[in-house]
């Protein structure tokens, strides 16, 4: 039982398949998407997803599974988000994650690809949370009725005047819309958490 668990040629291709795409998905996002957009909660999503994807596939490359079960399982995945209360980006990822671990531990037979891959995503996950990700900048909507600061562009004391009412550690803001019969601005507001 142990030695069929312990396969080295299955466990060295995984391994292999598993660090060439973990490779190129840290190019794409962490190389080129974070570098201009600066927005942990999808950059954690696009990588999650990544990873169980690859699981996944691999998975569904070496048992027997009709094509029509394949589809069926990621249909699942899509109404999943449209059939439930709206969630956080980041929950519905952790969500995607527990349905994906429940599918690789069920359908699959127990070898060492199938704990590789275990081991390997709750791994992952705790270094994006934990290392990667910890106390980044976080981000909030809001409605401002100061409307004049915006349009005179006095950019430090809407930075001041949104740190004093929220009490947050705002580091900066963007404009995501302007409301002119109200006189409001809907802005995205980063700041960092306190620790």
């Amino acid at each position: 039982m142990l030695s069929s668990l312990l396969e080295f040629n299955d466990i060295a291709n995984i391994l292999i398949r598993f660090i060439l795409n973990l490779l190129v998905i840290t190019i794409l996002i962490r190389g080129v998407y974070y570098n201009y957009r600066k927005d942990t909660e999808y950059v954690f999503t696009f990588f999650l997803f990544n990873v169980l994807i690859f699981f996944i596939c691999f998975l569904m490359m070496k048992i027997e599974i009709s094509m029509a079960f394949g589809l069926g399982l990621f249909a699942i995945f899509g109404i999943l988000r449209y059939r439930t209360d709206t969630i956080p980006i980041k929950e519905m990822t952790y969500l995607f994650t527990a349905i994906a671990l429940a599918l690789i531990n069920a359908v699959a037979p127990l070898t060492g690809e199938v704990l590789f891959m275990n081991v390997a995503i709750v791994l992952f996950i705790y270094v994006m949370e934990k290392l990667w990700f910890s106390n980044k900048e976080q981000y909030k909507i809001f409605t401002y009725e100061k409307i004049d600061l915006i349009r005179d562009g006095k950019k430090d004391q809407i930075l001041s005047d949104l740190k004093s009412r929220s009490q947050l550690n705002i580091t900066r803001y963007e404009i995501k819309n302007m409301n002119f019969l109200n006189d409001s601005a809907d802005l995205k507001v980063y700041f960092t958490p306190d620790v």
